[in-house]
């Protein structure tokens, strides 16, 4: 089912859905190393596996971590911009609140796309906000968006190539999704991924324009997001 998880949201780079709890650690080559105790350890190859976040991990002024599609510089946090994002995330849905943030990074804007608010890279949990997350009126909206990014992965896969059918994506056997004619917000062509975050965003934001730009996939992620809402 992990697999085809990956084929529906056509997130090539995170093979493993992890559970609202836990990161996704990629496969990795580990050298030859000796434990504490003593315990030798052969060269091998780390199987990626998903590891349990135990507590928020949030506001980090750095990262060693190399992000794709993230060439800028890191900046520190301060402690106005940890209390308005703290408030921001209280207010979010309890369904999407559930899902741990380990890391969030700030950064000042990103390159290509200076009124892009925010990055999200779900396979290890981590957000990165910039100035113009800070200057948008819509901060709720934005961590709707990118933590729906996140939420995808924990949505049964028949349910999600339900709504994306629904909303006009063609799926052939080897090819790459085909986006739709139609989308409500032009970047949802991008990937059923932005799709899925741009209707999650839309539900709580504009909901009567979502249901009338399509009724059927309105009731199919509206099933969804009630669905979770009792979990």
């Amino acid at each position: 089912m992990k697999w085809i998880l990956a084929l529906i949201l056509f997130k090539p780079f995170f093979t493993l859905a992890c559970r609202p709890n836990e990161i996704h650690i990629r496969e990795q080559w580990i050298d030859t190393y000796t434990k504490e105790d003593g315990t030798h350890v052969s060269a091998h190859l780390r199987s990626e596996y998903c590891r349990e976040v135990k507590g928020h991990n949030y506001f980090q002024d750095s990262s060693s971590k190399e992000f794709r599609n993230f060439k800028g510089k890191f900046k520190n946090w301060n402690l106005s911009e940890k209390n308005l994002l703290n408030y921001e995330l209280e207010k979010l849905p309890p369904w999407i609140k559930k899902y741990k943030i380990a890391n969030f990074l700030r950064a000042r804007t990103h390159e290509g796309n200076p009124s892009n608010p925010a990055l999200t890279y779900p396979d290890s949990k981590t957000i990165i906000l910039f100035d113009a997350f800070f200057k948008s009126p819509g901060k709720q909206s934005a961590l709707l968006h990118e933590i729906s990014h996140i939420a995808a992965w924990d949505i049964d896969p028949n349910e999600l190539q339900d709504f994306f059918i629904s909303n006009g994506w063609i799926y052939k056997r080897g090819e790459s999704p085909k986006p739709p004619q139609r989308v409500i917000i032009p970047d949802s062509s991008h990937s059923p991924s932005e799709d899925f975050a741009n209707s999650v965003e839309m539900y709580y934001t504009n909901p009567k324009r979502l249901k009338e730009f399509n009724p059927k996939s309105f009731l199919i992620l509206e099933g969804i997001i009630k669905s979770k809402e009792k979990k």
